[in-house]
């Protein structure tokens, strides 16, 4: 038994392979087992994976009929005999040391799933992505409940609190066996998600680390990520799926929430995609608490700031004679706050999305001399935005 198999789907990558499987058995943690998925591809990529497995006694090879990424990962598991299981993309490649590094967190802390961020690769570029929202050590009994409640959508921070790629992780091999025993084999869209919360509700230790060692490779064939004029009907089944899966720990970690945003994440690039609709949230200017062609100094160049400033460019509905921000000046126009002290306003609007650091601010101005009659916030208020 090898301590940690990878599974490989492979379907018409023959452009990419070759990197894919180099970058694999070329790791430095040896003990591993490598199951190639040839998923009935027609390019010659299968050809491939045969002459791979001649030259490398660690790989395994499965041909079968196309039946996509989830029902490929799946035979590859069941042909598995690691005590732990990974996967790679066959058109995304890893660092030599990726394994090492998940297989000695996950040995050493005894986890049941360690993962990591990825590198973005556009092209010829690079961008580095993190793994959302939370990282470190999460126990059952201890902060388990913490990874649980924004593990699927982070509210506060509005986006994944963990990306649910299998690929860049490594699982005990019981948590795929039970997640794979149940998945509704017809998801063809969010089928990682569907694997990798489940396997996150049932277990006892995870741990998110910040490292990206894996490379995403993206174009338009990828097998596992392709968008189409379906997704809404691929996103009705997934979600179907997950509201059964999730639906007795609702009550513990607002999973239907969770889910209901993430699908979110789906149905934008899908409208962007086909209909050439983006959707997306802006905060709301205070027009209630400022007075229609009146002037007024906007405080904070910050994301709401910047939401405040754009809507009033573009609907005109007052006049900002300053945008104030003590940390930004000399930005954009930004100027400091004490450099108001002689404009001609109405009311200063302070832009920032937390009380204290609101009242921390009017304090600041009012020691300027400025009567906090003229000063205004209100909690900023998020809305949907759609561009055509």
């Amino acid at each position: 038994m090898a301590e940690l198999s990878i599974i490989v789907p492979v379907y018409n990558n023959k452009n990419y392979l070759m990197q894919c499987i180099d970058s694999i058995i070329n790791q430095k943690l040896r003990d591993i087992e490598i199951i190639l998925v040839d998923d009935g591809s027609t390019d010659g990529s299968g050809a491939i994976c045969d002459k791979y497995c001649d030259l490398d006694e660690r790989i395994q090879l499965i041909h079968q009929e196309n039946r996509g990424c989830l029902y490929a990962r799946l035979q590859g598991l069941k042909e598995s005999s690691g005590e732990y299981v990974g996967f790679v993309d066959s058109d995304d490649w890893i660092a030599s040391d990726m394994y090492e590094l998940l297989m000695y967190v996950a040995k050493t802390k005894n986890c049941d799933i360690v993962s990591m961020g990825y590198t973005t690769v556009f092209g010829t570029g690079e961008k580095g992505r993190n793994d959302g929202t939370l990282f470190g050590l999460y126990e059952k009994g201890i902060n388990l409940n913490i990874l649980l409640y924004s593990m699927m959508y982070d509210l506060e921070k509005q986006e994944r609190g963990v990306q649910p790629s299998l690929c860049s992780k490594v699982f005990k091999r019981k948590l795929l066996e039970d997640a794979y025993a149940s998945v509704d084999q017809s998801i063809t869209l969010g089928e990682d998600a569907a694997i990798f919360y489940p396997c996150c509700l049932n277990a006892n230790k995870v741990f998110i680390m910040e490292e990206y060692k894996y490379y995403y490779r993206v174009h338009n064939k990828s097998m596992c990520r392709n968008v189409n004029i379906n997704v809404f009907d691929q996103v009705y089944v997934f979600y179907n799926y997950m509201m059964k899966t999730i639906g007795e720990y609702e009550e513990q970690y607002s999973l239907v929430k969770q889910l209901k945003m993430y699908i979110w994440t789906f149905i934008s690039p899908g409208l962007k995609q086909i209909f050439d609709i983006q959707v997306g949230s802006v905060y709301l200017f205070p027009y209630v608490m400022v007075e229609k062609n009146s002037n007024i100094i906007l405080y904070g160049a910050g994301e709401v700031g910047q939401a405040f400033h754009l809507q009033i460019l573009d609907n005109c509905y007052c006049n900002i004679v300053a945008w104030v921000d003590k940390n930004k000046c000399d930005k954009r126009n930004i100027i400091h706050p004490k450099q108001i002290i002689n404009l001609e306003y109405s009311k200063i609007v302070i832009a920032v999305k937390e009380r204290k650091v609101a009242d921390e601010i009017i304090e600041e101005l009012n020691m300027l001399g400025i009567n906090i009659k003229n000063i205004v916030w209100d909690k900023p208020r998020k809305i949907i935005s759609v561009v055509f």
